[in-house]
């Protein structure tokens, strides 16, 4: 069993991907603030299992809403 992953999303402000490390032994909703390491800015990044196996969705947001 995979317990770790890099996962790829987009910075809300300046449109640049960017990758963050997940911890897949986590089986809920993980909510953190991750700076882009383009223009720096915070983003929220929301990592959701969707279902046992079927992968996640990341969702980033602005922290400024």
């Amino acid at each position: 069993m995979q317990t770790d992953d890099f996962v790829k999303w987009t910075c809300q402000y300046c449109g640049e991907k960017n990758e963050v490390w997940v911890d897949l032994t986590i089986e809920d909703e993980q909510d953190f603030i991750e700076d882009c390491s383009v223009c720096c800015r915070p983003n929220r990044i929301v990592i959701s299992p969707i279902q046992e196996g079927e992968g996640l969705l990341v969702t980033a947001m602005l922290t400024d809403d």
